[in-house]
Formats: structure tokens, sequence, C-alpha cells
């Protein structure tokens, strides 16, 4: 029977996946992305490890789909896509003129416990389903897209429902 592994990813820095298998079908690999443009990585600028990317079970199974990684692996750092739509996502929440200074705050504070899956993931969750749903509609409906991109599994279950 085959080993199992992670290929390595190639994701541009605005988190657009170029190729998941970069050695299994290396035909694939783009020094620049083919929807924006940006420059691809492969390796981690933090720790320099490299990128997982499909998991390859060996032998027969079903692969499930690939999915851009948030944080290093190896390190715990955030990629520059994952702080890239934060960074976004705190200016659309700074930009909002329904919600009062205090919950803009707690919300961009929040941020982080969206993309991890921590005890506050929860309370994060529920702050941000409130600050939308008293937003503009322009703002809520651009913060929901960043959400569907970087909240954790549990935060989109609280954000969208079942």
């Amino acid at each position: 029977m085959a080993t199992a592994y992670y290929d390595t990813a190639q994701i541009c820095s605005n988190g657009h996946v170029a190729n998941e298998s970069v050695k299994g079908v290396p035909e694939r690999n783009s020094t620049f992305c083919a929807t924006c443009g940006a420059p691809t990585v492969t390796k981690c600028s933090n720790c320099s490890a490299e990128i997982r990317g499909m998991y390859l079970p060996g032998g027969l199974a079903i692969i499930p789909p690939y999915h851009e990684p948030a944080y290093c692996h190896n390190c715990g750092k955030a990629y520059p896509w994952t702080d890239s739509k934060m960074e976004a996502a705190k200016e659309l929440i700074e930009l909002d003129d329904r919600n009062s200074d205090a919950e803009k705050t707690a919300l961009a504070a929040d941020l982080s416990d969206l993309v991890r899956d921590t005890p506050r993931t929860q309370v994060a969750a529920t702050r941000f389903r409130k600050f939308v749903a008293k937003a503009a509609s322009g703002t809520a409906s651009a913060l929901r897209d960043i959400a569907v991109d970087i909240a954790s599994e549990a935060a989109k279950k609280t954000i969208f429902g079942p």
C-alpha cells in the first residue's frame, strides 16, 4: 500500500489556489495567479515550511476537496491571504455607520477567533452575526463574503446556520 502524504500547494498572496498538488501535477504550476495576477508561493514566508496541499491517502480512497489553509501548520502564523482578508474586514467594520464604536472595536478584536476554532469562536461568531444584522447592506454583504472565505467551520455554523 502506498504511503499517505500531503503534497505541496501553490497559492497566490490573495488566497487563490493555483495548484493543490505541486509535485503530483507540476504542469499546473504557475508563477502568477490566473485569477488576480498576484505572485504564487509554495512556502510559508515565516518559517519556509511547504504549504500543505492535497492530502493523498495512498491506495484507493476518496480524496476530499482542497481548501487553502489559513495558518501555517509548522509555525502557526497566518498566511498572507488570511491577514489580507482580516485587514479588509477591519476596514469594512470601521466604515460601517450603523454600529457603535464599541461594537466596531469588539468585533475587530474578535476577528482572529472567527478564523481559528477556539473557545471564543462562538462568542465572536455571535457578535459578528449581530453586527452584520445592524450594518448597512453593502457592508453586511461584503463582511459575509469575507466570512465565507476565512471563518472556521464552527463560526460559519453560528453565522449562517446549519
